[in-house]
């Protein structure tokens, strides 16, 4: 049986989340350029030197609060990916957890995307390296499972990576899109591709009337 939590670690805790959550307000509002740890103590309510107990600057607070999310993002999009039994279900189920963790925490991926430079810079261009990963590890797998064809690893995981990196954007930005159509829209996009039209019969004047002839 699990120890309950003493007080001084409950208080820990409920500072350290107190932070958190004004740094993410402050990052969102104005940007991380323009945040200054003063403006966090500010929202926070808590005296400067609980802050420096817990972060010694505001690139660590920053790493910090986007982190966690990153950290449960991955968690979700690769149990997914671990429950599927066809490639139907490996694509969608993991775009649809995508985009759900998006829907549950609309305020920290719009802070993210709004933060999306001071993101690629302190995280040296890679924002999602875990997540990529993460990705490449679970494509491998389901190659040797046998749920997907043997195809350019490589090239499949910036793609998926890309196409779930902009439908979290697209969701955000779009807070009423329907999450299940828009998972399957493009699983079927990755699966069949862009269905083509097929060619009209196109209609040929012979003097006043009209025959019906192969389009060329």
């Amino acid at each position: 049986m699990q120890k309950p939590k003493g007080k001084r670690e409950l208080n820990k805790e409920a500072n350290r989340g107190a932070i958190l959550e004004a740094a993410r307000r402050c990052f969102l509002e104005f940007g991380y350029e323009a945040v200054t740890i003063r403006d966090v103590i500010r929202r926070s309510g808590l005296a400067a030197g609980t802050f420096y107990n817990y972060f010694p600057d505001k690139e660590s607070l920053f790493r910090a609060l986007v982190d966690s999310r990153l950290a449960k993002l991955q968690t979700n999009i690769h149990l997914a990916r671990q429950h599927a039994r066809d490639p139907e279900s490996f694509f969608y189920g993991a775009f649809l957890a995508a985009l759900r963790e998006a829907r549950a925490e609309p305020e920290f991926f719009e802070m993210m995307f709004r933060n999306e430079p001071v993101l690629r810079s302190l995280y040296n261009h890679n924002v999602f390296g875990l997540i990529m990963q993460s990705l490449r590890s679970d494509l491998q797998e389901a190659i040797v499972r046998g749920l997907v064809s043997e195809l350019d690893v490589d090239a499949l995981t910036a793609i998926s990576f890309g196409a779930g990196y902009e439908l979290v954007r697209l969701v955000t930005e779009q807070p009423k899109r329907d999450l299940e159509k828009t998972a399957q829209f493009v699983t079927q996009l990755f699966l069949q591709g862009i269905p083509t039209q097929t060619p009209q019969p196109r209609l040929i004047r012979l003097g006043s009337r009209l025959l019906g002839g192969a389009a060329r």
